[in-house]
């Protein structure tokens, strides 16, 4: 063995490092399952060739670049796993690149390998929160998040603290609010001007106890929360609808919002440096203190009402929609005049969306069927 890479992070950035021929995981094991399943056939009344006495020494299997995907911990037996060390000693294996290695794996490959100085550690390098990044943010966010003006202060105040990397502790901020204000639009925001993808997970399934395992880490081949964490693609993280979370998992996220680090049994994950956001559909800050708990409310770094939108931006909100669909072109002027008074009326950006989408539907129908209307 020449060298070995663990790499921590994204499908994405591993893809980046690995070399365009290899061999990864799963086709060796499936390859040796199958060798060690094979039998000969005995078939009594027939002479058997005699064996000789000695079979030869069969050649390892040799390979220059072995890939280990981190989503393959779940395809391969667990013997593979858990002997790892056994079963790559069956290979000639050259360069070993793994993503994203349980706690265990990495122990048997320093225990092994740690004195022959060939073992690198690479992480996913993040884009963070620059001067640039909250002047853009600062000049473009009415235009995308309309009637959220008051949001945009204290976002960029909540945030400050991260700017250039100044502070390892990850921001947390809760925004609460009625839904369809831009509460989730503003993350995804921001996560456009980083770069990288939204890691993003809906906390509204989070009720029952058979959820535990996910947060708190279960078997190493199982899917976690510290599992899917680790293989994030930006260092923009939305826990949506953290209000709908039983309050019993909110202890999982003390470390993780105080320290930027989260550990369970298999993997241990660094998001110092993150921009952390909860949404919810809660109307006050007492409600948010009682319904959360003391503990887990002073763990925000800040806390951001979302008000109900003014008549203005509803309007706003129907005439960009119309922009945005193309076959809405076709509608007549006073249709459009109509959709976009109806708005007023409405509650969030939403059911605006809602009612433009299903009005140019309902007339390309009638279109298409020469309807009289």
């Amino acid at each position: 063995m020449k060298k070995i890479i663990m790499f921590y992070g994204s499908d994405r950035a591993f893809s980046d490092i690995i070399p365009k021929v290899y061999r990864n995981l799963s086709s060796i094991a499936s390859e040796m399952d199958d060798d060690n399943k094979k039998m000969e056939m005995v078939v009594t009344g027939f002479p058997q060739q005699e064996k000789p006495s000695e079979k030869p020494k069969k050649r390892k299997p040799k390979i220059t670049n072995f890939v280990i995907n981190a989503d393959e911990y779940n395809s391969v037996q667990e013997h593979v796993l858990t002997n790892f060390i056994n079963f790559i000693t069956k290979l000639d294996i050259t360069n070993m690149f793994i993503q994203n290695p349980p706690i265990h794996l990495q122990e048997q490959i320093n225990r092994v390998f740690g004195d022959k100085n060939i073992i690198q550690s690479k992480h996913q390098e993040y884009s963070i929160l620059t001067k640039d990044a909250i002047r853009q943010i600062y000049t473009n966010y009415d235009n995308r998040i309309l009637g959220q003006e008051v949001v945009k202060e204290q976002l960029l105040k909540s945030l400050f603290p991260v700017m250039d990397n100044k502070q390892s502790k990850p921001v947390v901020v809760l925004f609460y609010g009625d839904s369809g204000l831009g509460k989730t639009e503003t993350v995804q925001y921001l996560t456009e001007v980083l770069g990288g993808s939204l890691f993003r997970k809906q906390f509204s399934m989070y009720q029952n106890n058979e959820f535990a395992n996910y947060l708190f880490g279960g078997r190493y081949n199982e899917k976690s929360f510290a599992k899917d964490l680790l293989a994030r693609d930006s260092n923009v993280i939305l826990l949506d609808e953290f209000d709908k979370a039983n309050p019993l998992f909110h202890s999982a996220f003390y470390q993780l919002f105080d320290e930027g680090v989260y550990v369970d049994p298999n993997y241990k994950v660094d998001v110092r440096h993150a921009l952390i956001f909860c949404t919810s559909n809660y109307q006050t800050l007492d409600e948010v203190k009682e319904k959360l708990g003391i503990p887990i409310y002073n763990r925000f770094d800040g806390i951001i009402k979302f008000s109900p939108l003014p008549v203005e931006a509803k309007r706003k909100i129907a005439e960009n929609e119309l922009v945005k669909i193309a076959q809405s072109d076709e509608l007549p002027e006073e249709v459009k005049e109509k959709l976009v008074l109806a708005s007023e009326k409405l509650s969030n950006a939403r059911e605006i969306h809602r009612i433009v989408k299903d009005t140019v539907s309902l007339y390309q129908i009638q279109k298409i069927c020469h309807i009289q209307t």
